[in-house]
């Protein structure tokens, strides 16, 4: 881990955990929904690099790759040896020194929200916060049936309007810090960065 990166991903937690300005209206709190919506539904692809986190404090980097929808890879590097791939129904966390694999369904995670094909976050109940600061918007979603544990907290620059970072935490409260770089959109990924080798299917 360089000091660039690792500064890189400690100044935007910082950022984060600054107090908000006061809370906008309604009308405003819409209108951003509506812009972050219209913003992911309009990214297809996008790659970059990624600089994470963990619950224990470990950071982590690396080159992901996410298609929506439902299509996210993270290659870490070493001496990291994971490699995460959600091909559009699982998601694999997989062990690149004997290919072994867990698979949980992406449907049952919180990056399904960021990953679904059509996001509007101003109708699915799913938004629990919405924070705003230092050019920064910040936007807290769960599963409004409580079927999935945890939540996602999409951190958007806010003039442009782009991801930067995102913070899974589980139902434990244990939280994953991802923090994005170098990010070029709508470009083409070839499909097989999204396969799972032996992965089971839905029938």
């Amino acid at each position: 881990m360089t000091q660039t990166f690792a500064a890189f991903a400690a100044s935007l937690a910082l950022a984060l955990a600054l107090p908000a300005p006061a809370p906008a209206g309604p009308a405003e709190d819409a209108r951003d929904l509506a812009r972050i919506s219209n913003y992911l539904n309009a990214t297809e692809t996008l790659e970059g690099n990624f600089v994470q986190v963990d619950p224990g404090g470990v950071v982590s980097e690396g080159d992901f790759y996410m298609r929506r929808p439902g299509r996210l890879r993270f290659e870490y590097a070493p001496p990291n040896p994971t490699l995460v791939i959600a091909d559009g129904f699982w998601v694999a966390v997989i062990d690149a020194r004997d290919g072994v694999a867990d698979r949980v369904p992406l449907s049952e995670t919180p990056l399904y929200l960021l990953l679904k094909e059509n996001v509007d976050l101003r109708r699915e109940g799913a938004v629990t916060r919405i924070e705003r600061g230092d050019n920064q918007l910040a936007v807290t979603a769960g599963d409004p049936s409580g079927e999935v544990q945890g939540d996602i907290t999409m951190v958007f620059s806010n003039n442009p309007l782009e991801l930067r970072q995102w913070i899974v935490t589980d139902a434990e409260g244990k939280a994953t810090t991802v923090a994005l770089r170098d990010m070029r959109a709508n470009v083409r990924i070839e499909p097989s960065q999204f396969v799972i080798e032996n992965a089971p299917r839905d029938n």
